[in-house]
């Protein structure tokens, strides 16, 4: 048995925070390219940039989706340079501390990734958590009716950031923003290897329940390599050219996949967590801006 531990309040607050009715028509922004930097900036100021929620001296996580070590160009982890230039403009912002975290299911995977060539931000594996680490938490409308155990230094932060790739998945059939939350909880507390007991409990309740807790703050889907077939972990590299950006990650996925040629059908953890109230995945009422995406659009294989 574990001891109750009462939440502390600014943990309450972050999680009402991604409770909180988003805007009705949330605005996706979209870089274009293969210059990793550029397309990366141009994607984020489309949807708005980041000054008008990063404040001084606020401490900023970004998390990654960095699930099997591998190299960049094998699509299957978010891109160090998409990551390095959200770090840049995260600094410009003024932010004091950032933090770039991730609790992949196969080790440390940093180094694989070439995420040691990234300045100006601290790496942090948050699969080394102990359980003292960690706040148990559930969110209000649990899905799963499960406590899980969050890292601190997640739930701590003034602001998250979701760096995810745009890549298909053989359970989930996308695995972009709101799924890249399946790499917070350290892997110990749910199983080996690919945390089973979070796809036990229903795969799609389980994102939707963590995103509950702590959404992030602002979402951006590297897409200048994206990957097809055999997804999350054998996928092949597709050269996709494309970014993705915005403050509703419900609203980011739902473009994405779209431009991906799944339909929110094929891709129950988007409608739930719309659903649920974490964002809209209603095309007709997201405005995108940088490109337009009804004549720009691939076709990703399935597995």
């Amino acid at each position: 048995m574990y001891k109750s531990v009462p939440i502390p309040v600014h943990v309450e607050e972050k999680m009402k925070r991604s409770l909180r009715k988003m805007d009705s028509e949330p605005t996706v922004g979209i870089g274009l390219g293969s210059e990793h930097d550029k397309v990366t900036r141009t994607a984020i100021l489309n949807a708005g940039g980041l000054e008008g929620f990063i404040k001084a001296n606020d401490t900023v996580v970004i998390k990654p989706n960095l699930v099997k070590p591998s190299l960049p160009n094998e699509a299957v982890t978010t891109d160090y340079r998409v990551v390095q230039e959200v770090v840049n403009m995260v600094k410009e912002c003024g932010a004091g501390k950032i933090i770039i975290a991730e609790a992949s299911p196969f080790g440390d995977e940093f180094e694989p990734a070439k995420f040691n060539k990234i300045s100006g931000a601290k790496l942090f594996n948050m699969d080394e958590c102990k359980e003292d680490e960690c706040y148990r938490l559930k969110p209000e409308g649990s899905l799963t009716n499960e406590d899980l155990l969050i890292p601190k230094i997640y739930m701590d932060a003034d602001i998250v950031i979701s760096v995810a790739k745009l890549k298909t998945h053989t359970e989930a059939g996308v695995t972009l923003s709101l799924k890249n939350s399946i790499g917070v909880p350290p892997t110990g507390f749910y199983g080996t290897g690919t945390k089973l007991n979070l796809h036990l409990w229903g795969l799609e309740k389980a994102i939707v329940d963590i995103n509950k807790i702590r959404k992030p703050d602002f979402a951006v889907i590297d897409g200048i390599i994206g990957g097809e077939g055999d997804g999350p972990l054998w996928v092949r590299p597709v050269q996709s050219n494309i970014v993705f950006a915005g403050v509703d990650p419900v609203a980011v996925d739902t473009a994405a996949l779209d431009f991906m040629g799944f339909s929110l059908e094929e891709v129950p953890h988007v409608k739930l967590a719309s659903k649920e109230g974490l964002g809209i995945a209603d095309l007709t009422k997201i405005k995108i801006n940088g490109a337009d995406l009804t004549v720009k659009k691939m076709k990703f294989q399935r597995y």
